[in-house]
């Protein structure tokens, strides 16, 4: 968020109140402008205060809900989250900093006048709550009853449908999501009280499953950026498709998605969990490909290692620091 310095009668310049210029970039990054912006104006009201910080500050509310504090934080902390959501160079990364901008301005305007302040805020939750809504496919469950079929997976001892697995390890609201560059959206999340459980979804923006993912005793498994001498010898990401470029197109993203679960999520890289994320980007992952219209399923609808795909070369270049939870 910016504070107003004016260099002429007609020219003003913002400076972010959270510490980064929304200035074009290329790429443009938004969960690195996330990782740099603090969730809200008010910045604990320590002084000294500027005119839009007062406003904030010494609003007096007839009730709690229409509070100034309470909006300022709301809203700071639904942008942040939709910055990491975003992607890097995103049609939804470069909408939501455009409208963030024009936010701001309008902020700005209003001076310490709390009453306008109230209002460009309001307006600003109501257009945010839209752009988040259009970050958010949809899962339908349609769609992921046709994808996942009648095949069922070993798991353990006991055979378990595959849609039943997925659901095992999406248990967690709201699911954390990732707009790539390709249009897709990669959706994971796990199983409460047993992180070790995990499952992610990658869906075209129709809505259309492309790829599946069930993860097992991955996470954390390099806890503080150490690689251990191995990871757990159960640990394993089985991809379900049935289109196998879906793979090539997906498989960066996964790649990355899969380190960040090794550090636990939450890493800044580039920046200062950098050699981590590198580390765990080093990591050989115990990553297996099924095509679910394999034709060959010695054990009715089990799915068997003789439907297994190649796993494409490709090249890693998304960053484990998108993946925030």
């Amino acid at each position: 968020m910016k504070i107003l310095s004016i260099l002429s009668q007609s020219m003003v310049l913002f400076i972010s109140f959270f510490g980064v210029v929304h200035a074009a970039t290329s790429p443009l990054n938004c969960p690195v402008i996330a990782s740099k912006t603090l969730d809200s104006y008010s910045r604990g009201c320590n002084a000294p205060l500027n005119p839009l910080q007062q406003a904030i500050c010494h609003d007096k509310p007839k009730n709690w809900v229409n509070g100034l504090l309470l909006l300022d934080s709301s809203v700071g902390v639904s942008y942040v989250r939709a910055l990491r959501s975003a992607g890097v160079n995103t049609a939804i990364c470069k909408q939501l900093v455009d409208s963030h901008q024009v936010y701001e301005d309008a902020l700005h305007q209003c001076g310490n006048h709390s009453d306008c302040v109230l209002k460009v805020m309001h307006n600003w939750s109501l257009d945010l709550a839209q752009i988040e809504k259009s970050l958010r496919v949809p899962i339908k469950m349609s769609s992921l009853q046709q994808f996942a079929g009648k095949t069922y997976i070993q798991d353990g001892s006991t055979t378990v449908p595959l849609l039943e697995r997925l659901k095992q390890g999406m248990d967690l609201f709201p699911l954390p999501r990732l707009a790539l560059k390709n249009g897709n959206e990669l959706i994971w999340g796990f199983q409460p009280h047993n992180a070790q459980v995990q499952s992610l979804m990658i869906l075209n923006h129709q809505g259309d499953v492309q790829v599946m993912g069930l993860v097992d005793n991955l996470y954390l498994g390099m806890s503080g950026g150490q690689a251990p001498a191995g990871l757990d010898p159960e640990a394993r990401l089985s991809l379900l498709v049935r289109n196998p470029a879906a793979l090539s197109e997906n498989l960066p993203a996964i790649h990355a998605w899969a380190a960040a679960s090794l550090l636990g999520f939450n890493q800044t890289c580039p920046g200062k969990d950098q050699q981590a994320c590198q580390a765990a980007m080093a990591q050989t992952l115990p990553i297996k490909a099924y095509n679910l219209n394999c034709k060959v399923k010695p054990q009715g609808n089990i799915l068997v290692d003789h439907c297994t795909l190649p796993l494409p070369s490709v090249k890693n270049d998304v960053s484990p620091g998108l993946f925030w939870q």
